[in-house]
C-alpha cells in the first residue's frame, strides 16, 4: 500500500520542478521582451551640452482698449468675490483686501480714457468709499441693504463702463521706442 501522503508530496514537488524548469528556460525570451535597450540612432555623446539661446518676450501692448478690457474683468472677478464674501462672512481683512484691489484696477483704468469717464470711475469707487469705512461694523450692517447697493456697483460698472460702451473715450498712446 502506498502512502497518500508520500504520493502528493511527490506529485507537488515533481511539479514545482516542472514550473521550475519551464520558467528557467523561457527566461531569455521574457526578458528581452521587457528590458530597455537604446536605439540605435538615439545614442548621444555624453559631453554634449545645449546651448539655449535668449528669448525674446513681447513687450506688453500699449493698446488702451485691451488694458481696459482686463482691468474691468478683473474688477467684475473682484466684486464676485466681495459678493460672496460678505454673505460668507469672510474676515473684515479678506474684504478690506478685495475692496482695495476693486479700488487699484479703477485707478489703473483711469489714464486709459477721458475727463468724462474718468468721472464715472470715480463715481464707480464712491459706491465702494462708503462701504469700505465701515467695515469695522459690517456684522451689524443690513446685509441685504449693502447687497442691493453692491448690485448697483455692478449695474452702473456693466452698463456704463465697459468698453464697447465708452468706444470713443479712449486716449491714444504712444508706443514706446517711436
Amino acid at each position: 500500500m502506498v502512502n497518500c501522503r508520500v504520493q502528493r508530496k511527490t506529485i507537488a514537488v515533481m511539479a514545482g520542478l516542472l514550473v521550475l524548469s519551464l520558467s528557467l528556460s523561457s527566461c531569455d525570451t521574457i526578458r528581452q521582451k521587457f528590458t530597455r535597450k537604446k536605439k540605435q540612432g538615439e545614442v548621444e555623446d555624453q559631453n554634449f551640452v545645449p546651448v539655449l539661446e535668449p528669448e525674446e518676450y513681447p513687450t506688453p501692448a500699449n493698446d488702451p482698449v485691451l488694458n481696459y478690457k482686463q482691468h474691468y474683468d478683473l474688477i467684475k472677478a473682484w466684486y464676485q468675490d466681495l459678493n460672496s464674501g460678505m454673505y460668507e462672512r469672510n474676515s473684515p481683512a479678506y474684504l478690506n483686501d478685495t475692496f482695495k484691489e476693486i479700488m487699484e484696477h479703477i485707478a489703473q483704468m483711469k489714464p486709459l480714457v477721458d475727463a468724462p469717464t474718468q468721472d464715472k470711475l470715480d463715481h464707480l469707487a464712491t459706491f465702494l468709499d462708503y462701504y469700505k469705512s465701515s467695515l469695522d461694523s459690517w456684522d451689524m450692517r443690513n446685509k441685504s441693504r449693502i447687497g442691493s447697493d453692491l448690485r448697483g456697483f455692478d449695474r452702473y460698472l456693466r452698463d456704463d463702463l465697459r468698453a464697447d460702451h465708452i468706444k470713443g473715450h479712449f486716449i491714444k498712446t504712444v508706443p514706446a521706442g517711436s
